[in-house]
């Protein structure tokens, strides 16, 4: 005979994982297809259902009680999910804010791997962003958070409040002026661009300044781009460290 609260358990189990590898940087692809994603959360479930205390034996029965607690479950993987994908949302936003500066931002392609409208250096960076992520081995990091969420925060058992909350926001705000400060570089060769060029056109108001900086802004951005490239592993092992530290600020808000 099944067991009421074994069964309870591993779905909510599942539950959570689903959420949190939807939300996740890893499978938030919307070309990963679904039967893997369900797949990876079951592989996980089943990892995990041995050592993950269960459900109390006056678990709330009755379909409406069992929805709720899923629901709750699925709220607790999206947050944690969605808080270790802003560091790759973070080098979207600086892709962006440098092709905006060198005047790429018109030339959009379309991102099959996002399913939307990207520009060339967000698709370079958040790829590039991908691989370091795997060499740095920081998918181990996203399933030992994982895990350690069931233990911090007990299924049926998440803190949901305005502490969580915030703790949210400042991990937005602070992934967003990260953003800029890798984009920053950029933004100051094409700057000074603008300055000289802007000099050059009072000296010599007949040169076409457009038609000049144009080329010189894709070909100096392209130039510092590449210098930086190399200077990425060290910047973003900081990343998946402040993603860690992020991940497990977030489970001891949910924890209450």
């Amino acid at each position: 005979m099944l067991n009421y609260e074994a069964a309870a358990t591993f779905i909510l189990i599942f539950v959570r994982a689903s959420a949190f590898l939807a939300a996740g940087p890893l499978f938030f692809f919307p070309n990963v297809p679904r039967p893997l994603k369900a797949f990876m959360a079951f592989v996980l479930a089943v990892v995990l259902f041995p050592v993950v205390p269960g459900v109390e034996p006056d678990f709330p029965g009755g379909l409406l009680g069992f929805a709720l607690a899923a629901a709750e479950e699925a709220g607790v993987g999206l947050v944690l999910g969605f808080v270790t994908s802003l560091v790759f949302q973070s080098l979207a936003v600086a892709g962006q804010i440098m092709d905006i500066q060198m005047g790429f931002f018109m030339a959009n392609l379309f991102d099959p791997a996002m399913g939307h409208q990207a520009t060339i250096s967000s698709r370079f960076l958040y790829l590039l962003g991908m691989v370091l992520f795997l060499i740095l081995d920081g998918h181990h990091v996203l399933i030992a958070g994982l895990a350690r969420s069931y233990e911090l925060v007990p299924l049926t058992g998440a803190a949901l409040d305005g502490t969580t909350t915030l703790a949210v926001v400042k991990i937005f705000a602070r992934m967003a002026a990260l953003a800029v400060q890798i984009a920053a570089p950029v933004v100051a060769v094409v700057l000074i661009i603008d300055i000289c060029l802007g000099l050059l056109g009072r000296t010599a108001p007949e040169m076409n300044i457009f038609m000049l900086g144009f080329p010189l802004k894709i070909a100096l951005g392209i130039l510092t781009l590449s210098v930086m490239v190399p200077l990425f592993g060290v910047v973003f092992r900081a990343m998946v460290r402040m993603m860690e530290q992020d991940l497990y600020t977030v489970i001891r808000g949910l924890s209450g």
